[in-house]
């Protein structure tokens, strides 16, 4: 695989891949994000293009190159990770042993094929054989029927809608002729095993879902009984199928569209989230194009994790009538305990996105700009039910909002919507206050709790630096800083005989290779070259160390008086842990003295004298570096 590897890292760059799932924004010659990896309101995470490099600064410690970001975003083995990359980089991998496919591979194979069995049968003009209806003759009634809905040819392919026969087992018969199994075919979610195996989809308009990567791993099917009366299917099903958990396919994680959209999200720095695969096409289809789906399920927290990679800020487009904002209603509240900012989309005709977009062409971008806070809606939903003239009716109002307003997660929302509805209901804001944190916690708080859970497992990626003493974090950040400033490598080599064994071997390569003190970048390259390949991803993380740092603290920051300082510090923290350990052997010989014999005693004596005499030395040498 080595070869893959180079070839992969010569054909991609890091900024382009990571951009495709977190935001990046420049810093300097590097690239600075919202670590995705634990919750954060600071960018601490920095990527270097010319190193082809990623490290978090931030609690988690997480770093490396391309395959392992692939390998932690996507929860995948490097195997996977390679994949992904050969395909992005446009490599065909070469194995060894075919059988080293894995089963996952099969699995994607598998569904490419039937998606392309799906587009081959939807643009079978024979199609229109299965219909009754005798206006569709010489036409195909799936394309038809999506025509009506307002979709263009162009939006059909390029979101490559298919059409699954009314047949028990043209797919199984299509997908044996590669030589797959009914196993295989099974485990991919596209065949179902009764009294013998048959097609999971039929006569239904297919929907391929794709992974983030582009990739199909699953489909939704929509029922065409309504168009092609059928023979395999009873008319009781339901109106979507889509398909089952597999190794590919997990509905609490995928989220449709989502592969199209990430680059216009994290652009706009907005997501509209729509409830259906029509909804989206549409929207598309429309000039929307930062829109993604649900597929009908409340958001996840695993869903708003991926979001969160690229914006802060969501637009409901849903069905917003009382029952259909239930269904959604426990994710809006764990978006909001994510720090979202949530706004909703009042869509005057037609109950959802595609409704809307057919009727209204060109316009759904202008609605979406004129979107309303959630908080908003819910003032305005409650108060359009409730009268707030009688008490009762003020009660029921405050009770109601009372918790939405508690939920919120910044305390300036929160006052400026107490102060609302306080004028609305003629109540004063003290008493609102003192009524809201008398508030028992009700399901609906569950989702912050889901969310605090999240952020603590990410940050226990923090162990590492708690790891650290405090003389290795000062030798990581003077190493970091000296790379910014390779003059100063002589005044740094004093400190050398007190760094971490590593960092010693950094510095003495940055020491012997150091002629050309001006261009840190030649320095950079021939400190690398010296190094053993153990330590060279240790010089990475320094290199991107330091350019974090800089960006962290502004252009006035002094970097010859911090890397004094931090000499003087090392050799400080070296003289504490010296002082440490003599206090444990002076305390060891007292209790020896006690107990000892004569002989022992003696001995244990001019043991004390010496450490004593150490002891004070070293103390001296401590405040000769406090008094500098």
């Amino acid at each position: 695989m080595t070869d893959n590897v180079q070839q992969i890292k010569e054909r991609l760059n890091i900024v382009d891949v990571l951009s495709g799932y977190i935001r990046l924004t420049k810093a300097g010659v590097n690239y600075k994000a919202l670590c995705p990896f634990h919750n954060e309101k600071t960018p601490s995470f920095m990527v270097s293009p010319s190193r082809q490099s990623w490290h978090c600064f931030g609690s988690c410690g997480e770093g490396g190159d391309i395959f392992t970001f692939i390998e932690k975003i996507e929860g995948i083995e490097f195997p996977e990770a390679l994949k992904i990359l050969a395909d992005k980089a446009g490599i065909i991998l070469k194995y060894d042993d075919p059988k080293l496919r894995s089963q996952k591979d099969r699995a994607y194979e598998i569904c490419e094929k039937a998606a392309q069995f799906f587009t081959q049968e939807l643009n079978n003009t024979n199609t229109r054989i299965y219909t009754n209806d005798t206006n569709n003759a010489g036409g195909n009634p799936i394309v038809n029927y999506l025509h009506k809905r307002g979709l263009n040819d162009k939006t059909i392919e390029e979101w490559r809608l298919g059409y699954a026969p009314d047949s028990w087992s043209s797919l199984l018969s299509f997908l044996g002729k590669y030589g797959y199994s009914e196993n295989e075919i099974e485990k991919a979610g596209l065949a179902i095993k009764g009294e013998k195996w048959h097609d999971r989809f039929r006569n239904r308009l297919m929907f391929p879902i794709f992974d983030t990567n582009g990739r199909v791993a699953a489909f939704s099917g929509r029922t065409m009984q309504d168009i092609i009366p059928s023979k395999t299917e009873k008319t009781d099903t339901g109106k979507y199928v889509n398909s089952p958990e597999t190794i590919l396919y997990n509905k609490s994680r995928i989220l449709y569209g989502l592969d199209r959209a990430k680059n216009n999200i994290r652009k706009d720095d907005k997501a509209i989230l729509v409830e259906g695969q029509m909804d989206v096409a549409l929207s598309w289809q429309d000039g929307v194009k930062n829109v993604i789906a649900t597929s009908g399920t409340a958001l996840t927290e695993d869903q708003l994790v991926i979001l969160k990679r690229l914006t802060g800020n969501l637009v409901l487009a849903f069905d917003m009538d009382e029952a259909g904002f239930r269904a959604t209603k426990r994710g809006v509240d764990l978006a909001q305990s994510f720090g979202f900012n949530i706004s909703v989309l009042r869509l005057e005709s037609g109950k959802d996105a595609a409704d809307f977009i057919k009727d209204n062409p060109e316009k759904f971008g202008r609605v979406i700009e004129k979107a309303e806070s959630i908080m908003s809606y819910y003032f305005k939903e409650i108060f359009k039910k409730i009268s707030a003239d009688k008490l009762e009716g003020k009660k029921i109002i405050a009770l109601n909002l009372l918790p939405e307003i508690k939920r919120l997660p910044s305390a300036i929302e929160r006052s400026n919507w107490i102060r609302e509805l306080g004028l609305h209901l003629g109540v004063s804001e003290t008493d609102l206050k003192e009524e809201m944190d008398q508030l028992t916690p009700t399901d609906a708080d569950g989702a912050r709790a889901d969310a605090e859970k999240y952020q603590h497992e990410s940050a226990l990626g923090s162990q590492r630096k708690s790891a650290l003493t405090r003389k290795e974090i000062l030798s990581e950040r003077l190493l970091a800083l000296l790379l910014k400033k390779p003059e100063l490598v002589c005044e740094a080599v004093k400190a050398a005989v007190f760094l971490p064994q590593n960092d010693f071997e950094i510095l003495s390569a940055f020491s012997a290779n150091s002629a050309d003190k001006s261009a840190d970048a030649a320095s950079f390259s021939d400190i690398r070259s010296v190094l053993s390949n153990d330590l060279r991803p240790r010089l990475d993380f320094l290199y991107l160390a330091g350019d974090y740092e800089i960006e962290k603290l502004g252009p006035g920051f002094n970097l010859d008086d911090e890397i004094k300082y931090l000499i003087r510090d090392i050799e400080k923290e070296h003289y504490k842990e010296a002082l440490n350990k003599i206090e444990v052997a002076i305390k060891k010989n007292e209790n020896l003295s006690i107990i000892a014999n004569d002989s022992l005693a003696s001995e244990s004596g001019k043991n004390l004298e010496t450490l004593t005499k150490e002891f004070q030395n070293i103390s001296q040498k401590l405040l000769n570096l406090d008094k500098k």
